[in-house]
């Protein structure tokens, strides 16, 4: 089986000091530059898979990265031998709710050519509920790109890289049916896509097929990829598919994100070669508006540095346990951490699982790895993670024995409420709101802070509900990804409405809500669809959504929950 890990950016300053946690000086000189990847770090030979999967939709939104990309070529670009292996795909879910996709056939084969990929994959449309009328015509449009990329691959680009052709479909006849068309064809390197929200039973169920037809047919693919679907449980059927000749690759990110998504509850953030599962000790550097009531940032950065000295002293043997976590128990207090949270640290603290990984991430950080604080400690981690996911790929006894650490291929239920009636808050609750058309007229040279930008009704009422309720906020930007209030923004015309603008602005959402997240314990929406989805990756059951009927609806809504004390007389008149 082949692994490959989706390139979103997964950098970290190689010289960052955690003494001080300051950036070294080639990072701040350019980090795109000078932050190094996995590979850069552990040297290619020892990562823990076997090529990128990259996005052309991505890669083209961020002008800077695809200009030197289009100049070195993407094996120049990120410092990878031509031999290692880098596929390249659409991005199908950037433009998932439009009716054609944005690409044309003949130009994304030409594109993957001039960039040197080894793979590229045929334009796909996703086959989704939300879209059920147009399941037809997306398949249609999915099969006959498939046999056109083949075509000019075979014409023109045969020598340059390897073609992928992809198959969409709604159930295991869909996928089947194209599968044997293509295979008719002579196409015999295949991908299934649109399965990653797919529940287990079913994809197993359409392998269990395949295998069956490669194993009476004549005809015989000779690659298949799935895309998303790094499961365990699924990896005795991709060595059956092998064991009759079948190249089986897929990919994901699940255990990398795992480290700053997955909520302390969880207790995956930090997860052994033995698939045992930690939670990472949350030090946050910054205030929450709801610590500000009884802390300052300056407290908050001696008692985080306190915790940290314990933390490291304790790593060093040159003090107990129950001495660092009465510590730990003293900035929970401060920075309104659930109690139940202190159990979490003591199975983490008491096991030590960094003391028993040779890694080359735990052997240099040690303790450092399992603290929650900023990319230079979480994204490490989640490359110690990968190396986990690793062994597990290698470990036949332990394959479909740990449903916990599987990555969720369920269809995301959003936890809806009609009214904030229904809401339950707790005493350190998170609301999630969106940026407004209507903004305030200020001279586009200036600045303002985001609280003050915004002015379209359902954002002010929004902001109402918070001050009265004592709730901090955050708001979803099209242009800036997330924002605290007091972050200081200028004048902007940028909307967000299609599925390309959304995975644009995702990762700056994750990476922040990344440092914000473990401060709270409940987190209310109170936003529109598209924002719904730019939340897709980072949902778990803290996260609460409010269901309305349209913009009046949403307003109404939170106008009748505004505490009575916050309101003016003439909401009454």
């Amino acid at each position: 089986m082949r692994y490959y890990i989706p390139e979103w950016d997964d950098r970290v300053d190689p010289k960052y000091d955690f003494l001080t946690d300051t950036h070294s000086g080639e990072h701040n000189a350019g980090p795109l530059e000078n932050d190094a990847y996995m590979w850069d770090l552990f040297g290619i030979d020892k990562v823990p898979f076997d090529g990128l999967l990259v996005s052309i939709a991505t890669l083209q939104n961020k002008t800077t990265k695809y200009a030197i990309i289009e100049e070195k070529g993407i094996h120049g670009f990120f410092g990878l031998p031509k031999e290692f292996p880098i596929m390249a795909d659409c991005g199908a879910f950037s433009y998932i709710e439009q009716e054609q996709p944005p690409y044309k056939t003949k130009d994304v084969l030409k594109t993957y050519s001039n960039l040197d990929f080894n793979y590229g994959v045929s334009v796909d449309h996703l086959v989704v509920t939300q879209f059920a009328d147009q399941k037809d015509d997306r398949m249609r449009i999915t099969y006959q790109n498939g046999i056109a990329a083949f075509e000019e691959w075979s014409k023109h680009y045969k020598k340059d890289f390897q073609l992928i052709v992809a198959i969409q479909g709604e159930d295991i006849a869909d996928y089947l049916r194209m599968y044997n068309k293509f295979l008719n064809r002579g196409i015999t390197h295949l991908a299934f896509g649109g399965l990653v929200r797919t529940q287990t039973r079913p994809i197993a169920d359409l392998i269990d097929h395949l295998i069956n037809e490669i194993s009476t047919s004549p005809i015989k693919p000779e690659y298949l990829h799935f895309f998303g679907l790094a499961r365990s449980s699924l990896f005795s059927r991709f060595r059956e598919l092998e064991e009759l000749g079948v190249q089986v690759a897929f990919d994901s990110s699940s255990y990398l994100r795992k480290a700053w998504l997955a909520s302390a509850e969880s207790q995956c953030n930090y997860i052994t070669k033995e698939q045992e599962g930690y939670t990472a000790i949350r030090i946050p550097p910054r205030l929450s508006k709801q610590m500000k009531g009884s802390l300052d940032q300056e407290v908050l950065e001696r008692l985080g540095r306190s915790c940290l000295t314990t933390l490291r002293k304790y790593d060093q043997g040159e003090i107990g346990i129950n001495a660092t976590l009465a510590e730990l128990s003293r900035f929970m207090e401060a920075t309104q951490q659930p109690p139940k949270f202190l159990e979490y640290y003591r199975r983490t603290l008491a096991d030590k699982p960094w003391k028993h990984c040779s890694c080359p991430i735990c052997s240099e950080h040690g303790i450092e790895v399992v603290i929650f604080r900023g990319n230079n400690r979480n994204r490490r981690r989640g490359f110690h993670n990968l190396l986990s996911f690793h062994t597990l790929m290698h470990d036949e006894l332990k394959w479909g024995t740990i449903p916990e650490l599987e990555e969720n291929g369920s269809k995301i239920v959003f936890n809806e409420i009609s009214s904030l009636e229904e809401f339950e808050g707790a005493p350190r609750t998170l609301v999630i709101t969106a940026c407004t058309k209507k903004k305030a007229p200020i001279d586009p040279l200036m600045t303002v802070p985001a609280k003050d930008l915004y002015q379209g009704t359902i954002f002010k009422k929004v902001q109402e509900y918070c001050n009265g309720k004592g709730f901090d906020y955050v708001i979803i930007s099209a242009r800036f990804g997330l924002l605290l209030p007091d972050d200081e923004v200028w004048l902007y015309e940028k909307f967000l409405k299609t599925k390309q603008d959304i995975e644009e602005i995702r990762p700056r959402v994750e990476n922040k809500l990344a440092e914000i997240l473990p401060n709270y314990d409940r987190v209310l929406v109170i936003a529109g669809k598209n924002y719904r989805e730019v939340l897709r990756n980072v949902i778990d059951d803290r996260f609460v959504f409010v269901k309305s009927k349209g913009i009046g609806d949403l307003i109404s809504i939170v106008s009748d929950a505004i505490p009575i004390k916050d309101r003016t007389l003439e909401e009454f008149c």
